[in-house]
């Protein structure tokens, strides 16, 4: 099933390739450990990972357990195990149990190669991860060429670009989510002149493009400001949004350097609306912030625990009871794109990655916590975002914007 020296080669070419960029999105780590053997739904101990038995179909995960923001990691993980435990519990797939097999990524694209062609070795189904958009890039063409399919929730318009039939992207793609926010800041907020703070990595630029093309079309001037992965200081760039009198500013950056800019919004006295990519919603941080730093600020995102809508309620309610805190957006994603690999497998009869790759393209009309799925024609598992507001650090729905409508 697996073309071992067509996944050596990709493991070869990838290398070249990151070896000679230096656009990554976090500085390049150590190979990662041993993987973790295939699981359930109980986390598992380290070591080598362990091929399923004729009663189990092996999926593989690539997350972020450790590096910079573990916590990613850690609520996509659990998002997972709480799906395969409630489709374990309802008879498996196929009437099998339904396992994974996990590797640590640490969020860096050279430990993401690693452990993607690591888990490529093993007889997979179908993988989910790794979720960030340099991530997803750097291990395209290992899935190309295993052609086994993978589910991102990395959302840059590149990935679209790149034309791989085997990636699934299951978060909205920012050529949605950027006009969503555009959209938003000129009908609803009212903006006349628009600041774009921006990471100048695939996913940043990817945002920022589509921005700028929608406000271009709008006729609405705005002023584009970019900032690097791990930068500790945005002063310079915030002065010169502010010395331009933009009236709203939408920030689409990385989790760290949202972060980073909300703080010295404030601290600056910058007293604007804000709208941020989904990062800011998210509790790794929200927890390194005070609530005056994003008080009122806006998201596009794909989930709120708190929205009123029942199926997301009983999400929240079953994670909440299991856990004992509230879902975030990472936990939603993968609860979710664990349900959709599932649903895909038992539609396709087998666990033949080329069958499973062919139902994930059909998938269409599964209702899950973001709401209904369906894939479009490019890979998007297309379902609904919406505009959070941040009200005293909890996220909050303002409006649901329907993709399949």
């Amino acid at each position: 099933m697996k073309k071992h020296l067509a996944i050596l080669l990709a493991v070869m070419m990838v290398a070249a390739m990151l070896g000679a960029c230096g656009d990554t999105a976090a500085a390049p780590a150590a190979p990662s450990q041993d993987a973790a053997p295939a699981a359930s739904a109980e986390p598992a101990p380290e070591g080598d990972a362990a091929p399923a038995t004729d009663g189990e179909i092996l999926i593989g995960l690539s997350c972020a357990l450790t590096g910079n923001f573990p916590l990613a990691g850690q609520r996509t993980r659990e998002g997972v195990d709480l799906a395969l435990e409630e489709i374990n519990a309802g008879g498996g797939v196929l009437g099998k149990k339904l396992v994974y097999t996990i590797e640590d990524d640490q969020n860096t694209q050279t430990t993401a190669v690693n452990v993607v062609t690591k888990i490529l070795t093993q007889d997979v189904a179908a993988v989910i991860g790794p979720h960030t958009s340099g991530n997803a890039m750097a291990t395209n063409e290992l899935y190309k060429n295993a052609q086994v399919a993978f589910l991102t929730g990395g959302t840059s318009p590149k990935l679209e670009e790149a034309g791989n039939p085997y990636m699934f992207r299951c978060r909205p793609a920012d050529t949605i989510n950027g006009q969503v926010a555009a959209k938003f800041a000129i009908e609803k907020l009212g903006a006349t002149k628009i600041g774009i703070s921006f990471n100048n990595n695939d996913f940043g630029t990817g945002g920022r493009d589509v921005i700028i093309a929608y406000l271009e079309e709008a006729g609405v001037p705005y002023v584009a400001v970019g900032h690097n992965a791990g930068d500790k200081d945005l002063t310079g760039q915030i002065m010169q949004l502010k010395s331009e009198n933009v009236d709203c500013i939408i920030s689409w950056t990385d989790d760290a350097e949202v972060a980073l800019t909300a703080r010295q919004l404030y601290e600056l006295g910058v007293e604007v609306p804000v709208i941020a990519s989904a990062g800011v919603v998210m509790d790794q941080v929200l927890n390194l912030l005070e609530p005056e730093y994003v008080e009122g600020w806006y998201s596009v995102t794909d989930f709120v625990s708190t929205s009123n809508d029942q199926i997301t309620a009983d999400f929240t309610k079953k994670f909440t009871d299991k856990y004992g805190y509230a879902p975030e957006l990472y936990a939603a994603t993968y609860y979710s794109a664990t349900y959709v690999l599932a649903d895909a497998i038992e539609r396709a009869g087998s666990d033949d990655p080329q069958a499973v790759r062919d139902a994930l393209a059909a998938t269409e009309g599964l209702t899950l916590p973001e709401g209904s799925y369906k894939c479009d024609d490019k890979g998007n598992l297309l379902h609904g975002c919406v505009i959070a507001q941040i009200l005293d650090k909890v996220p909050t729905m303002v409006e649901y914007v329907d993709l399949n409508s």
